[in-house]
């Protein structure tokens, strides 16, 4: 008898490299993660090491396969869905030059300024986001130019973190255009490789990596695999972790996904005829056609952690919820204090001074008010919103998914399914585009809907 299909998806992440293992059905049968090994990580330079990835990397597979080791299965296929675009620099043969340089890294603000000076008229034109930035990939390549000659003399090619774990699958050096149009390389207007910006950078399409579209397959070249990989294996590129996230809920039109993490987000999809959207949003092309649009804020669950430390002693987030939800119970006041997350580190955070039941219900009603401040970026992209579907730690509360729904006036459920769902259900488009899950919605209350308009209003107001 034939082996078990399995699909292989990893999700790269800052924190995690994490993993799980799907049947054809996309019934999870496994999952594992390891820590990130970053080199070097303060507030500007964010490196890590091509072998510690590896060596990551493999020790991942393992966990996953010991707890497959029972089962019939063999892994035909690798999905890989990633944050945003860390990369290094190798020689023609894939062994890197330079340490992967995080998206996180900082490094390259002058690079920025030089990059804003030349491309900036059309930027937001070709990259998903704008105004650059010194995270951008291409800013910390200019960086690396500019410091390392010699590196270009050599003929340096440059690989993403996905690809380098893809290849050592044996996978060619390729990324989708999901990704490349985060990296200020890429042209989405195009559709290929930006020239203006690979000339500012000293780079030729030959040397960076081959294009496929967002949820393609490559065939692996590599003979001697691991045993739990199957010969043939292909590897799927399954775009950033937001948008595989989306994929994984069954994110249609009028469906938006907000992911209460340490940042906020908010992701919606869009028609690629619209054209790019307002500075500071993010937009990109979506698995199966059409696009997405992205807005986030860095004070999502990072306010509310703040606010638990700072202010509360340090008390569980749960116990935040139950100080909120009495306040809910008695009856919301349109003048009871404003929480503001932009202020975090202030004395100035809240408006006035309350009960802690008040202060605590303010910090969670003011990330909420920030939710629906980044969907007013979108301005008519989205349509008529039907559906929020909420994922990152901030959706394991039921109270928090109620208070979303009645800030937004929109059903709101916690989304049933995570990036690594999305990229092996990519991987396996027969077995549906993802799932979002079964857990029944919050309907807004229509007397808090209206309260929370008042103070949404002079929430925004406030100077």
């Amino acid at each position: 008898m034939a082996p078990e299909a399995r699909i292989l998806a990893l999700d790269c992440g800052s924190t995690f490299l994490k993993a799980a293992l799907f049947d054809a059905g996309l019934t999870r049968l496994a999952e594992a993660h390891v820590h990130v090994p970053y080199a070097h990580r303060d507030g500007t330079r964010v490196e890590l090491d091509g072998d510690a990835l590896m060596a990551a990397f493999r020790d991942l597979l393992a966990d996953i396969r010991r707890q497959d080791a029972a089962g019939a299965g063999q892994i035909r296929t690798a999905a890989i869905t990633s944050q945003a675009q860390t990369f290094a620099l190798t020689d023609p043969t894939g062994q890197p030059l330079t340490p992967f340089l995080s998206w996180l890294d900082r490094r390259a603000e002058d690079e920025c300024r030089s990059i804003t000076d030349s491309l900036s008229d059309a930027f937001h034109a070709h990259c998903s986001l704008a105004p650059p930035v010194p995270q951008l990939q291409i800013c910390k390549v200019l960086w690396l130019r500019r410091r390392c000659p010699d590196l270009w003399r050599r003929g340096c090619h440059l690989v993403t973190l996905p690809g380098f774990l893809s290849g050592w699958l044996g996978a060619p050096n390729v990324t989708d255009r999901n990704l490349a149009a985060m990296g200020g390389l890429y042209s989405l207007r195009l559709g290929d490789w930006w020239p203006q910006a690979l000339d500012l950078c000293g780079l030729v399409p030959s040397r960076l990596p081959g294009l496929v579209d967002v949820g393609e397959g490559v065939p692996c070249r590599r003979t001697h695999l691991p045993p739990a990989l199957a010969p043939g294996l292909r590897v799927v590129c399954a775009g950033n972790d937001q948008t595989a996230c989306a994929y994984a809920n069954g994110c249609n039109a009028g469906h938006i996904l907000v992911t209460l993490g340490t940042a906020l987000v908010v992701y919606y999809r869009r028609r690629p005829e619209d054209g790019p959207p307002a500075a500071g949003t993010f937009w990109g092309p979506y698995p199966g056609g059409g696009g997405y649009g992205l807005a986030t804020r860095d004070e999502g669950c990072l306010a509310l952690d703040w606010a638990r430390e700072n202010h509360f002693g340090g008390i569980p987030a749960e116990a935040m919820d139950r100080m909120a939800a009495e306040v809910i119970a008695r009856g919301l006041q349109p003048r009871a204090p404003l929480f503001h997350p932009s202020r975090i580190g202030t004395e100035a955070a809240w408006s006035a001074e309350a009960d802690p039941q008040g202060m605590a219900y303010a910090v969670l009603e003011g990330i909420c008010f920030s939710v629906r401040e980044l969907l007013s970026r979108t301005g008519t992209a989205l349509g008529a919103p039907t559906m929020v579907h909420v994922a990152g730690g901030g959706s394991r509360s039921r109270l928090w998914l109620q208070l979303l729904a009645d800030t937004l006036a929109l059903p709101t459920r916690r989304a049933g399914g995570d990036a690594l769902l999305g990229a092996a259900a990519m991987a396996a488009p027969e077995a549906g585009a993802g799932s979002d899950g079964a857990a029944m919605p919050c309907e807004p209350d229509g007397r808090r809907v209206a309260v929370l308009e008042t103070r949404y209003r002079t929430w925004r107001k406030r100077p």
